[in-house]
């Protein structure tokens, strides 16, 4: 039996709610699996994978990243939101720092055992928090925006890396794949990519039909990346 619940926690002078998803059916802690949001800020979109990772075993934590009850109502508030976050790439990490701290208090959470993924912006956000060094023993980021925060991070990444990403994605070229790959290669992160062929951007959102900007929903490349993702779990946290 899935249960979900809000969660709400304060830092870095703000008060944000997420949701926190766990199999009540189920005894006692598991891994934690963090889920961070689209421009969008956190939805049912977020809540609904949170729900699908419960039922793999996780305790699966939709992440807030914009602040309680600041969730976009169109693209243009959307982009508002988002740019706010990317002006100061510290300050954003330091938000996804607290979440990661704060998920970790819940009764339920295996601490040793946490992973983070993210969708779009979200994806942006989970690379943010594997570039930091934190100890965290996964990251997978769908349809993501690659660019490097500019912190001036150094040391080696710990967590594991899968990137799940379309290869015609205009807010992600191929070039910029490469660089990504370069960069993680030189901070000797253990890192993949699974790239699909005739897809663009935000390929996991059904509500996705923008074609002519290169955003599309297409279900087998959903499928696909979904089910890397969960052999990707298994792997690293079954590593100790």
């Amino acid at each position: 039996m899935i249960k979900t619940n809000k969660f709400s926690y304060q830092g870095t002078g703000h008060t944000f709610e997420g949701v926190i998803a766990h199999d009540a059916s189920l005894e006692g802690k598991r891994p934690i699996v963090m889920i961070s949001h689209t421009w969008m800020g956190q939805s049912q979109f977020e809540t609904d994978k949170a729900i699908e990772l419960a039922k793999l075993g996780y305790l699966a934590f939709a992440v807030d990243v914009y602040g309680k009850g600041k969730r976009a109502k169109n693209a243009e508030q959307a982009e508002e939101f988002m740019n706010e976050m990317l002006e100061d790439r510290q300050a954003l990490l330091d938000r996804l720092l607290l979440a990661f701290e704060e998920i970790k208090k819940h009764g339920l959470a295996d601490t040793d055992k946490t992973a983070i993924i993210g969708f779009c912006f979200g994806g942006k956000c989970a690379l943010d928090l594997a570039r930091s060094g934190v100890d965290i023993k996964g990251t997978v980021c769908f349809h993501g925006i690659f660019d490097p925060p500019g912190l001036e991070q150094e040391g080696d990444i710990l967590s594991k890396i899968l990137v799940l990403h379309g290869w015609e994605d205009p807010l992600a070229f191929p070039k910029d794949i490469i660089s990504l790959g370069y960069e993680l290669t030189e901070r000797n992160a253990i890192w993949e990519m699974d790239v699909f062929g005739h897809t663009g951007h935000a390929f996991t959102n059904p509500n996705a039909n923008s074609p002519d900007q290169g955003m599309m929903f297409n279900q087998l490349a959903n499928d696909r990346s979904w089910l890397r993702m969960t052999k990707f779990f298994e792997e690293v946290f079954s590593d100790q």
